[in-house]
């Protein structure tokens, strides 16, 4: 089957057509072939092989090397991870201060309350002050508690931000495209890039700021209503929460409010940083489409010629021009050239400098 070509030049098999009898209303067979002329066809057009393999029997075969599956995504078992190991996270640090309560100092309320309040703000890096350890053994416990803490926030839980981010994005982007008939310039270009199928950074950014606004404003209304404080207070105390400073004049000290700040401060914490993050994220983003409109629009030189001529043949192509501009603009590097390379040379195994047909079908039997 190898030796056979795939295409080949062949004619359709001559019909013998039958005719009836107009007397006695049966089918007589002509056999005279000679005085039938094949239908005429055009010199030279092609038609598949009959030997060569469907492309659906190819589709079937299975390479000789298992492939490798599709990475997917991992925001569903980061919140399982996140919401297990937060709560055996925060079950050890209650259990610890519950049976240690006279080594804290503060203001008391409930014991588990209190322990819970003390852990997630230690968690969350604020720091009030209220509540404080006292002996040598319960401020390890907490310097401890804090670094663990401050690494599970960073690596586990902000996953949860980014998950329900994109929820967001792709309700967003379902709707623009059941909607995508109306053409022309309008607001949801501005805000989404249906064509790479994501929304722009600037939505982000909007929507994170978003969430602070009103992580700060729920705030300041429940600590205005459950620790009786005035509305500078409240819009104090909620911005000095959410952004981690925590100066410690002013901290929850009721059972209601300390039950709030529980669920509260580890929401508009892990918010706020996010938001902060996509600011920073929207100004690299916003750097990068500079040097590329850069990149594209300026005039190639004799140097960038002889930077471009991977093979050294005084001329580039269009494939050492597209890689030359992408190395430009920062979107790949050298080691994923030499990478790509290296896979392409495994699968050229008569290094011809192509991949044919055959060759992915010899790799795959």
């Amino acid at each position: 089957m190898e030796n056979e070509p795939f295409l080949s030049l062949q004619s359709k098999p001559q019909l013998r057509p039958t005719v009836e009898d107009d007397h006695h209303g049966t089918p007589s067979e002509i056999q005279d072939n000679s005085q039938i002329q094949p239908p005429s066809k055009k010199h030279g057009s092609l038609h598949r092989c009959k030997t060569a393999p469907a492309m659906a029997v190819m589709r079937d075969r299975k390479p000789k090397t298992p492939q490798l599956p599709k990475p997917k995504s991992e925001s569903s078992t980061i919140i399982r991870q996140a919401f297990f190991l937060l709560s055996l996270y925060l079950l050890l640090g209650v259990a610890i201060y519950s049976f240690n309560r006279d080594e804290f100092s503060g203001i008391e309320t409930h014991p588990v309350v209190d322990a819970l309040y003390f852990c997630i703000v230690t968690m969350c890096t604020i720091g009030y002050g209220d509540i404080t350890p006292l002996t040598p053994a319960t401020k390890i416990f907490a310097c401890v508690f804090v670094l663990v803490g401050f690494g599970f926030i960073d690596i586990l839980l902000s996953g949860v931000v980014s998950y329900v981010l994109e929820l967001q994005e792709n309700m967003i982007l379902t709707g623009i495209h059941i909607k995508k008939s109306q053409q022309g310039f309008s607001a949801r270009n501005y805000i989404v890039d249906v064509d790479k199928g994501r929304m722009r950074i600037r939505l982000k950014v909007g929507l994170a700021l978003g969430v602070v606004v009103l992580c700060v404003g729920i705030g300041t209304l429940m600590l205005y209503f459950l620790e009786n404080l005035d509305w500078i207070d409240s819009v104090y105390l909620s911005v000095m929460s959410v952004t981690t400073v925590g100066y410690g004049d002013r901290a929850f000290k009721t059972l209601p409010g300390r039950l709030f700040a529980g669920v509260w401060l580890l929401i508009s914490t892990l918010a706020v940083a996010r938001a902060f993050l996509y600011l920073a994220e929207a100004r690299v983003d916003k750097r990068h489409r500079r040097i590329a409109k850069w990149v594209l629009h300026r005039d190639i030189t004799i140097q960038d010629l002889l930077a471009a001529d991977i093979n050294n043949d005084g001329f580039i192509s269009k494939s050492e021009y597209v890689i030359y501009k992408l190395k430009e603009m920062g979107k790949i590097g050298e080691k994923d050239i030499l990478q790509i390379c290296d896979q392409f040379s495994k699968l050229d195994t008569n290094n011809s400098g192509k991949l044919t047909f055959p060759q992915l079908l010899e790799n795959r039997l």
